[in-house]
């Protein structure tokens, strides 16, 4: 899909708005949550969460939709990468936007809320007013506040009654989470993991893992609400509107860690090779240590300026360490090397502190980080005679 269908269909959606504010619910509307399965491209590999609203009665069958990021915000890989994306919340046709995922192949289930009158209303009326261009607009964050969250979010207040979610041991992690989906995205998982620092390793509540759509369906399916003083399924009917294989399951080689593993292997022969027979191979710590350093720099922006709170801190920083790319450049220089050979003790101790920082590391990363011992050891070691 080019730029201009993108446009176009942006268009469609916004001029789409103007009609459903002027609408009022019959006794006979229905508010759902639609829950999409992952697709195969990378901005589709956790699914979406959305909001029906159907009146027969009237003719209304709109979506609400949180996942619309905004056409007009500048600099937007910029933002994103700062944390500072502008996402939309827009209404269009149920019409236009299930075909879209039955063209992709990607499973669609809704479930049917178990509302009041009044609290069909109440709902509807605050996504209309969510969905004024004054307040569409919301900052974006992925572990806190997106498209599932949103959806959550709205109907926990606006659902006219008391709405109670099953509690959950807090065993898994956003990482532990977010991995679940990334079996067909191996190299996209290893740039998660070297951005993502170790507050994505602590336990998330069952609440909090509703930031994933597939969690959201699992917990509003058994959720609870308050009608006439009395606890009532939150759901009344899960219906399937589309049904495919769910590509969450699909899984590609680890080629991530097939590729540093051959690294690692390259790296320690040629350096037990050079030992052995006493020649030099200074030439893999300037790249080792160059490329290291330089993957720090920029690992390191991201800790230091990013607005994700998951980015802070980042014990990646213990191995892909900035200063290995200004030894790199030093080391290169022999007359410096009786005093520059203090920093493998310096970049040994920091890859031990690695070990223990606490932090869940890619298993591509224990590669590298094997490697740079291999080469710590290497230069600390006597030459032999």
């Amino acid at each position: 899909m080019n730029m201009r269908q993108l446009l176009l269909i942006f268009l469609s959606i916004l001029s789409f708005q103007s009609q459903i504010q002027a609408q009022q619910l019959s006794p006979d509307a229905s508010i759902s949550i639609l829950t999409c399965n992952p697709g195969t491209e990378v901005y589709s590999m956790y699914g979406h969460t959305a909001i029906r609203v159907s009146d027969p009665a009237t003719g209304l069958d709109a979506v609400f939709n949180y996942g619309v990021f905004s056409f007009e915000a500048p600099n937007f890989l910029y933002r994103f990468a700062k944390g500072q994306t502008d996402y939309l919340m827009v209404g269009q046709k149920f019409s236009s936007f299930l075909p879209e995922y039955d063209k992709d192949k990607r499973s669609v289930y809704e479930q049917v809320l178990n509302l009041s009158p009044e609290g069909k209303i109440k709902l509807f009326e605050a996504l209309l007013e969510n969905a004024r261009p004054e307040n569409r607009e919301y900052r974006y964050n992925f572990f806190m506040d997106n498209c599932a969250t949103r959806v959550r979010d709205m109907i926990e207040q606006n659902a006219g009654a008391s709405v109670v979610f099953s509690g959950e041991q807090q065993t898994k992690s956003y990482r532990d989470l977010i991995k679940e989906f990334h079996h067909s995205f191996r190299w996209i998982d290893l740039g998660i993991d070297l951005l993502v620092g170790k507050k994505a390793d602590e336990p998330v509540s069952a609440y909090g893992q509703m930031f994933l759509p597939e969690y959201l369906h699992a917990q509003f399916a058994t959720a609870e609400i308050s009608i006439d003083g009395k606890a009532q399924p939150l759901v009344l009917e899960t219906r399937t509107l589309v049904e495919y294989p769910n590509t969450k399951l699909n899984s590609d080689l680890p080629w991530h860690a097939i590729v540093f593993g051959l690294f690692f292997l390259l790296i320690t022969g040629i350096s037990v090779r050079g030992f052995l027979r006493k020649t030099k191979t200074d030439w893999l710590d300037y790249w080792l240590f160059g490329l290291t350093g330089f993957a720090g720099l920029i690992i390191g922006w991201f800790t230091l300026y990013s607005e994700h709170p998951a980015m802070s801190p980042n014990y990646n920083l213990l191995w892909a360490f900035p200063a290995n790319l200004f030894f790199a450049f030093v080391w290169r220089f022999k007359k410096w090397r009786h005093k520059t050979r203090f920093y493998f003790w310096l970049a040994g101790a920091l890859l031990i502190l690695s070990f223990v920082a606490g932090q869940q590391f890619n298993p591509a990363v224990y590669f590298v980080i094997l490697a740079l011992i291999v080469r710590v050891a290497v230069n600390l070691m006597p030459e032999r005679k």
